[in-house]
């Protein structure tokens, strides 16, 4: 009987242990989404300019959005404006089951704090109030993205922050890492 006593404490105490764990992990990670996204793009395959340049440490305040383009190719855009370019995907990438953001879009590239950030299109307070995916953001060549709707400015170089408009939450985050020698691999998730 005492055994099964001392059983039920430790079971008791190790799964306090977790969920504090737990709750304190999930607090200090906060700062990254919790909607859905993966994507890896290999550009030393693709060779795409666009992205290649988004992902230059040294060109800070270049961003490149990639979406999907039916079932055979990545779409990316430039804040600099320009022409969009196009990257054949390859099997693998085919045969993948990328998620690219809350609807088919990411926005990514070095910051003036030179940190290597990843945003999703859609503007997170008009997509959490009406739970429509019809906020993409337009990139600005001033590093910063604006919402249609709302008219909320959105500083890329800044943790996506709001800049200008009403109060609100910055832009939905996530995890991502680029290297870029020499075009570079992208790799981009929650």
């Amino acid at each position: 009987m005492k055994h099964n006593i001392m059983s039920k404490i430790r079971y008791t105490a190790l799964s306090i242990a977790l969920m504090l764990t737990l709750l304190f992990s999930a607090c200090a990670d906060s700062e990254f989404s919790r909607y859905r996204c993966y994507l890896m793009i290999n550009n030393n395959i693709l060779k795409d300019i666009t992205l290649a340049s988004a992902m230059n440490a040294a060109a800070p305040g270049i961003f490149c959005r990639i979406s999907m383009e039916g079932t055979a190719r990545f779409k990316f855009e430039s804040n600099q404006g320009g022409t969009p370019t196009y990257g054949v995907m390859t099997a693998i990438d085919k045969n993948s089951k990328w998620m690219i953001g809350v609807y088919n879009g990411i926005i990514v590239g070095y910051g003036n704090d030179q940190k290597f950030h990843a945003y999703d299109n859609q503007c997170k307070n008009c997509y959490e109030s009406s739970g429509l995916t019809r906020y993409a953001l337009t990139m600005n060549t001033d590093g910063t993205a604006v919402c249609k709707s709302c008219h909320r400015v959105y500083d890329l170089n800044n943790n996506g922050n709001i800049t200008k408009g009403d109060k609100g939450d910055g832009l939905i985050r996530y995890r991502t890492n680029a290297n870029p020698v020499p075009y570079g691999v992208l790799s981009v998730n929650n």
